[in-house]
């Protein structure tokens, strides 16, 4: 058998499969791209969610979804997804962690880095979090054992440097641009590193710092558990390492630990503590334009799809340019590359 091969049951023989849903998702959000309504995106991207996944032939138990706040005039009436709700047609049992849209506002006033993402494991994989805040490290497959989320950020900036046989200097972070992180960026700039402040999202810096050529080296800050949870999906499938530790801002998020039998506020968890075995599915597609996911593009009666297809089991990562024919006659424009 061919190391690329799918492994007899592994979950990466219906990968491709399972990336139809992010790709339905995105062809239905994108044309609020700008609109400056991200109440109505993330219903129809909700919506989308379910529908399509409910055409699987799986039983997929939500492990980890993010909850927006959202300003909606019915907050009853508005049935988002739920963590301990089962979706799919019924199947193979699995894990899910979702974000239907990551990088809401960036849809909403038209920025680049908007994608549909979610993951896939057997059941009782992935770690069952509460939606809140999570402090996290990610870094790529050079770096690995070298990191460690309790030392000071100099010294991991370093480490980072010397795995990859670099000076400080020449290290790039993402980072939040969050009022919370100025001590952090503080640091970051004392040691020497450069710096990317992100808007919204960590989720696709994540993929980037798995991948060579991209530039960007590490993730460091504090951020949401539903894009922490899917960047360790995205690094157990290209080999980097992440260390989180929760950070919960109220005492009735410490409850919600616990009810999760999480006891320890300040555990450390490891890319394995996150998502156990070796077998993970992740898959997203580009909502607006960004990098490495291009945007939907729309065409008279269709639109082209980019979306990454990531496994463990065989490590395969697959980047799928799909065109979509929306509506009847739409091939009688022609196809454009």
């Amino acid at each position: 058998m061919s190391v690329t091969e799918p492994h007899p049951g592994s979950l990466e023989a219906s990968a491709v499969g399972h990336s139809v849903v992010t790709e339905k998702v995105a062809l239905e959000v994108a044309r609020l791209e700008g609109s400056g309504v991200p109440e109505r995106a993330y219903s129809l991207a909700e919506e989308a969610f379910r529908r399509e996944i409910g055409k699987l032939r799986i039983s997929a138990r939500v492990a980890v979804v993010k909850r927006e706040r959202l300003e909606v005039e019915s907050p009853e009436e508005f049935a988002g997804l739920s963590v301990g709700e089962e979706l799919g047609a019924g199947g193979v049992e699995l894990d899910l962690a979702v974000e239907p849209v990551e990088g809401l506002n960036l849809l909403a006033k038209g920025q680049e880095g908007s994608v549909s993402a979610a993951a896939f494991a057997p059941r009782g994989s992935i770690l069952r979090v509460p939606d809140m805040y999570m402090k996290k490290i990610i870094v790529g497959p050079r770096v690995c054992g070298s990191i460690d989320i309790d030392a000071p950020i100099g010294e991991n900036i370093e480490a980072i440097a010397s795995a990859m046989e670099r000076r400080p200097s020449e290290i790039t972070v993402a980072v939040l641009d969050r009022p919370r992180h100025e001590d952090l960026i503080e640091e970051i700039r004392r040691v020497g590193a450069r710096i990317q402040l992100r808007s919204e999202g960590d989720l696709t810096p994540a993929i980037a710092v798995g991948m060579r050529g991209t530039g960007l080296h590490a993730v460091i800050g504090i951020g949401g558990t539903s894009e922490g949870m899917l960047a360790a999906a995205v690094i157990k499938c290209l080999g980097g390492e992440m260390q989180a530790k929760m950070w919960p801002t109220r005492r009735q998020q410490v409850d919600q630990l616990r009810e999760v039998g999480i006891d320890d506020p300040d555990r450390k968890f490891t890319t394995e503590d996150l998502i156990q075995g070796d077998d993970v599915v992740f898959v997203a597609t580009g909502i607006t334009q960004g990098d490495p996911l291009r945007g939907v593009r729309y065409f008279r009666g269709g639109g082209r799809t980019h979306s990454v297809v990531m496994s463990t089991k065989p490590r395969t990562v697959r980047f799928i340019d799909t065109i979509h024919m929306l509506e009847l006659g739409a091939e009688a424009q022609g196809i454009q590359l």
